[in-house]
């Protein structure tokens, strides 16, 4: 950890080391590069399409075999792999779509395309998969769902958007060290046992963890879903979240935090260090019982401890609640889509969309890509690949994972209430409010924002 970052204000902290908590969604950083730099001049009959990215690490020698491949097969085009840094990674974005000299094809989460979409600023793809034939329905319908924008495509999916938040996995070498038999918890009550029984505490903080259940909006979404909760309602008018099970699911989350894990400052300073995956982390360590993590794990579980016995299943519902089940979401959060700003020249809109096919909709492309991480693919049939169980003897569970994930509809605005709910979610993990008076300032908040969207449409 640098010196710099012990200035940091626990807010701040906590934002940074959110992703940690989730387990691994950020990529490894690499140098920023600027919209309109590292383009080498072409031939003439040469088209290069710079593409923003944020595959770093192992990833990113995959990426380039695929460009590989695909310059082969498009000998006119050229792709230059641009790795991005996670931090400031939405700013960098705006910057690029404002600047007039955008990347040619730029990674962006679904909340962003929702938004680029609303505001004109990247290219419908409805004309490209008419004209190629693409056949849509190769894809699960909640990953081409998360797509859409007024009746409009705008992006392939790759990797999948469920996934995210419906798996819980166990370090069984942990359970077995201490002589208890193997389990995964099923419900919250059964969490709270098993993270008791493990989690060590002395007078600095942490030494083993059980499990934390997160400290930003997106755990929060994660835990409301199985507490039969929700995000908006239907039509996307009202902010849904404010109710009784939301409270009741926040005040789960402190209790959990401050009863079992002694404070929210100990989880911050237990998983402080690197956002992106490393070797370091305490699930590689035995240090943390309980992951609750997107389905990059497994890629990382074979990189940097393939020994590791451990099993999974789906994330612990709330089995007070009648109506609670386990469930998981789909592109609420890091739906990753690709997307081609409108700006760009009409030569290398087609250069650029023929790229964004590759790394999603073809199999050797973004299809291997997938395969190569054990991680599934949104196409079905990759899938259904029995080499998936050669880096995942529990492909099935991960596959029955999918199936649990519900698609969630968000609004372009939907950052902004993200990070509402998140700072409202800090407030009462600090005890600077209670659970339900946080909760009811950030749905009085959100729902200004959403008020403020829909009037702006008209």
């Amino acid at each position: 950890m640098s010196s710099a970052s012990h200035t940091l204000s626990r807010r701040t902290m906590l934002k940074l080391m959110g992703g940690v908590a989730a387990t691994g969604m950020v990529a490894a950083c690499a140098p920023a590069v600027a919209p309109g730099s590292g383009a080498a001049a072409p031939a003439q009959s040469e088209v290069t399409i710079r593409f923003w990215n944020v595959w770093g690490a192992a990833r990113e020698e995959l990426m380039n075999q695929i460009i590989a491949r695909f310059e082969e097969e498009n000998p006119g085009i050229k792709v230059q792999n641009l790795v991005q840094p996670f931090e400031r990674r939405e700013e960098n974005l705006f910057t690029a779509l404002a600047s007039g000299d955008p990347p040619e094809v730029l990674m962006a989460s679904r909340a962003e395309i929702l938004r680029f979409a609303n505001d004109g600023l990247i290219t419908s793809i409805d004309d490209y998969v008419t004209a190629n034939n693409l056949d849509l329905s190769r894809f699960y319908d909640s990953e081409i769902g998360n797509f859409y924008w007024k009746d409009k495509l705008y992006s392939m999916p790759m990797p999948t958007g469920g996934g995210v938040t419906s798996l819980t996995l166990v370090n069984y070498d942990m359970l077995r060290a201490a002589g208890h038999e193997d389990q995964v918890p099923a419900t919250w009550a059964e969490l709270e046992e098993m993270s008791r029984a493990f989690t060590e505490l002395d007078d600095k903080g942490i030494v083993k963890i059980g499990a934390t259940v997160g400290t930003m909006a997106s755990d929060f979404f994660g835990w409301l879903y199985c507490n039969s909760g929700n995000i908006y309602n239907n039509d996307l008018t009202r902010v849904d979240f404010g109710n009784e099970q939301g409270v009741q699911t926040l005040e789960w989350m402190v209790n959990f935090t401050n009863e079992i894990n002694g404070g929210v400052q100990n989880v911050i300073d237990f998983f402080a260090g690197p956002g992106e995956a490393t070797e370091a982390q305490p699930w590689y360590n035995d240090a943390q019982l309980i992951n609750f993590p997107n389905v990059s794990i497994f890629f990382h579980m074979q990189t940097y401890k393939p020994e590791m016995q451990w099993d999974m299943g789906l994330r612990p519902y709330n089995a007070d609640n009648p109506a609670a089940k386990s469930q998981g979401l789909s592109g609420e959060a890091f739906a990753w889509g690709y997307v081609v700003p409108n700006v760009v020249t009409d030569a290398r809109r087609e250069a650029a969309l023929k790229w964004l096919q590759k790394i999603t909709y073809d199999e050797d492309g973004g299809g291997w890509f997938m395969m190569q991480q054990g991680r599934p693919s949104p196409i079905k049939a990759v899938n259904e690949d029995p080499s998936f169980y050669e880096v995942n003897p529990h492909w099935d569970k991960v596959l029955k994972s999918l199936e649990s994930d519900v698609s969630v509809q968000i609004l372009p605005i939907h950052a902004q209430v993200r990070d509402i709910v998140t700072q409202g979610v800090q407030a009462a993990m600090f005890g600077d409010a209670s659970p339900a008076e946080a909760l009811a300032r950030a749905a009085e908040q959100a729902q200004a924002v959403v008020d403020s969207y829909w009037s702006q449409q008209g």
